[in-house]
């Protein structure tokens, strides 16, 4: 799986290539990139263009703008700005009416003309739809494992009903004192015979 990342990785584009002063003639695409920063900034593009001189040449910022007049080096292209995408992208050697640096959103909506280093422009590249960044396996995938069958239904016993169990308890002797009243009675016998005998 390493190796398949990694040649999948190695196939990209090179986002970091700025073009070469042979390749960057007139009439040709581009795209605006940071010069510097991080490896992803620089793979950011902030607008799009179009080179109109290639040849040296002398272009002047708008009115305010310091400098007043820009020569053109071998180093530099003047475009027509097509499209911004990070208008707080700062243009380099040049200065708002306010001294502070300018920026792609300082000159208003495109188009316009500016003129930047060969190290700010790039070959334009299609931007794919967001996806994963690893491609998908080719590694067939198992069928997914089928559910159980379903549980038969329970089997009704045909054993016969037990019969509920049944307890006998011993009867209670709600009066405590039937006891005491058989000796009395036998008392009161032993008395009445020992009468009688004095009677004779």
């Amino acid at each position: 799986k390493s190796l398949e990342v990694w040649l999948y990785l190695d196939a990209l584009p090179d986002l970091t290539i700025r073009l070469r002063a042979e390749d960057a003639t007139d009439g040709l695409a581009v795209d605006i990139m940071p010069a510097h920063g991080s490896m992803s900034t620089q793979a950011t593009r902030a607008a799009r263009a179009v080179i109109v001189q290639s040849a040296a040449t002398t272009w002047s910022p708008p009115t305010g703008y310091t400098p007043a007049s820009m020569e053109a080096k071998p180093t530099h292209r003047l475009v027509r700005v097509t499209e911004v995408n990070l208008p707080a992208l700062v243009v380099p050697r040049v200065k708002g009416p306010n001294r502070n640096p300018s920026t792609l959103g300082s000159f208003g909506a495109p188009p316009y003309f500016l003129l930047l280093p060969l190290s700010m422009l790039a070959p334009v590249r299609a931007v794919a739809a967001p996806t994963s960044a690893v491609p998908p396996s080719t590694t067939p995938v198992a069928a997914s494992t089928p559910p159980p069958p379903p549980l038969p239904p329970p089997i009704a016993s045909t054993a016969p009903a037990s019969a509920g169990a049944s307890f006998i308890f011993p009867a209670v002797d709600d009066d405590g004192d039937d006891g005491d009243d058989g000796g009395d009675g036998g008392d009161g016998d032993d008395g009445d015979g020992g009468g009688g005998g004095d009677g004779e």
